[in-house]
């Protein structure tokens, strides 16, 4: 399926197939990196890149513009990124009280629009 850049900008995008990514959703999809399991209550580093599977041109005309970083629907971070001049790398201390769902991470790229990764994590 090859989608159009009015799909891209129709909706939030997510891999079509995660286990066969297309050079697109490489480029623009959020890699969350933490433990699988922690301890609710207890602070926990989380890391949220995108490009991280493939560079992201990261350009004057072609940047991610935020990423955003929830636990299910809660909102816990943001990072703006007001140019191409920056990594697009969040980089978060959280912690997780049980029953939030997974991690999930939001990103906009000024052409191909907003991409979302998740990783569920236990919290015991």
């Amino acid at each position: 399926m090859v989608l159009t850049s009015q799909d891209l900008l129709a909706g939030v995008n997510k891999p079509v197939d995660p286990c066969n990514l297309t050079d697109l959703e490489k480029k623009h999809l959020p890699i969350i990196t933490a433990p699988d399991r922690v301890k609710a209550g207890e602070w926990f580093d989380v890391t949220v890149e995108v490009g991280k599977l493939m560079a992201h041109p990261n350009e004057q005309d072609h940047f991610i513009r935020f990423i955003d970083l929830y636990a299910g629907d809660k909102y816990l971070a943001r990072l703006s990124l007001a140019t191409a001049t920056t990594w697009p790398v969040l980089r978060a201390r959280v912690r997780l009280g049980k029953n939030l769902g997974p991690l999930r991470a939001l990103d906009v790229c000024n052409l191909h629009g907003a991409w979302e990764g998740a990783k569920d994590i236990e919290v015991v």
